[in-house]
């Protein structure tokens, strides 16, 4: 943990010496995040990769792992993977910048319990869940190539999801900016 915490020091003061400018000029960045949150159930933990198609709108895409516990149903594990298009918001100078986040998540949950009465007594039930999503996130800039990033995100999840079936995630992480 102080490994951690002098990382973030070190991090946030050589930000400090530098001008934040965002590059958002330069069409076609990318951008790497590595993102932890909660969700109504248990936590979440998530890689993206981020593509700036114009200075206005980009393109998320990411991969998460939530696990936790849920009640009656003991503890449970997903893998999912969300596609995002990111119009612009709003953004404050060139250091906060909000965007919309729309898009799909396509899930494979696994829970390992009670089973419900309509099912067979097995003790692990897996199902593949999809359906839309939408939220809004800022990515607030440190540097030119850092950003710090909170997001939170709603959706409907179709196929008859064993977790919850509006499912919310919010997350905060960091992201690296390059060419």
């Amino acid at each position: 943990m102080k490994k951690a915490l002098l990382i973030w020091i070190l991090l946030f003061g050589f930000a400090l010496l530098t001008p934040v400018m965002a590059q958002r000029h330069v069409k076609h960045i990318s951008a790497w995040g590595a993102h932890y949150g909660r969700t109504e159930n248990g936590e979440f933990y998530e890689g993206s990769y981020l593509n700036y198609l114009t200075d206005k709108i980009s393109v998320r895409v990411s991969g998460l792992r939530e696990f936790g516990n849920v009640e009656g149903e003991r503890e449970y594990s997903a893998f999912s993977s969300r596609v995002f298009l990111s119009p612009q918001f709003f953004r404050i100078g060139e250091f906060a910048y909000f965007h919309l986040l729309l898009g799909g998540m396509g899930s494979y949950e696994s829970t390992k319990g009670v089973s419900v009465p309509r099912e067979s007594n097995s003790a692990k039930r897996e199902r593949i869940i999809y359906g839309p999503q939408a939220g809004l996130e800022v990515d607030i800039f440190l540097h030119n190539r850092i950003s710090l990033v909170a997001s939170g995100t709603k959706g409907k999840m179709f196929n008859h999801s064993h977790l919850d079936e509006w499912p919310g995630h919010a997350g905060f992480g960091i992201r690296y900016h390059f060419r």
